[in-house]
């Protein structure tokens, strides 16, 4: 490069200012790259926090049915359905477990709705997703199609124990009395294995006053 008389350059050579581009090139992308890790991390810590909002709204629901189970025979001459509680694998078309109760406590203010306190509900896997079924009436006539609500998704599997006399069973066949609790064990895509267990009414069946309460 040329200097001038007084012996100082003028300026940078070209090589000087390729480095220097250089370099503010390789910064430029460095703080990229923070700025995505940074962005992504945030991204996925966001899509983790509804996972869980998800998560719990769900638990809060099936802890709110359980909570209130109610030991009363579903009216069928079918001896499995006529159980206070029903559950297996694959029943309810469900793609693992499903379990069937009837609930207590389903408000009706002043009683001005023609329907029962009483709600049977249903709880299966369907396609990934955890589905509550109910019905308006206690006996639905044949061929109703139930309420289907979504309330949890990426569930993998479904699994339920029964706990009576101080043991665990994967299966109940008592037709008078619910279990003593329930331990539910959900699958979850970002969560893996989740277990909820339920204390249950210590109830059994009155055959004489089962349905008095179930007259919609």
């Amino acid at each position: 490069m040329k200097r001038q008389s007084t012996g100082h350059e003028t300026g940078f050579t070209l090589i000087e200012m390729m480095i220097a581009i250089a370099i503010f090139a390789l910064l430029s992308l460095g703080a990229y790259q923070v700025l995505q890790g940074v962005l992504r991390s945030d991204e996925i810590s966001r899509e983790r926090g509804d996972a869980l909002k998800q998560l719990q709204r769900a638990m809060v629901i099936v802890e709110r049915d359980f909570q209130q189970m109610n030991a009363r025979n579903n009216r069928s001459d079918d001896t499995l359905t006529a159980m206070p509680l029903q559950a297996g694998k694959f029943m309810f078309d469900s793609d693992d477990d499903g379990i069937a109760f009837t609930r207590s406590g389903w408000r009706n203010p002043l009683s001005q709705l023609p329907r029962s306190s009483l709600q049977r509900v249903i709880y299966r896997v369907k396609d990934a997703h955890l589905e509550r079924l109910s019905y308006i009436y206690l006996d639905p006539a044949v061929g109703e199609e139930p309420k289907r609500k979504l309330i949890l998704d990426n569930v993998e599997a479904m699994t339920f124990e029964f706990y009576h006399e101080k043991k665990w069973a994967e299966t109940w066949t008592n037709k008078k009395a619910l279990p003593d609790g329930v331990k539910i064990t959900l699958t979850l895509k970002r969560f893996g294995e989740v277990e909820r267990l339920f204390l249950l009414p210590k109830a059994t069946v009155d055959s004489d006053s089962s349905d008095k309460e179930g007259e919609s």
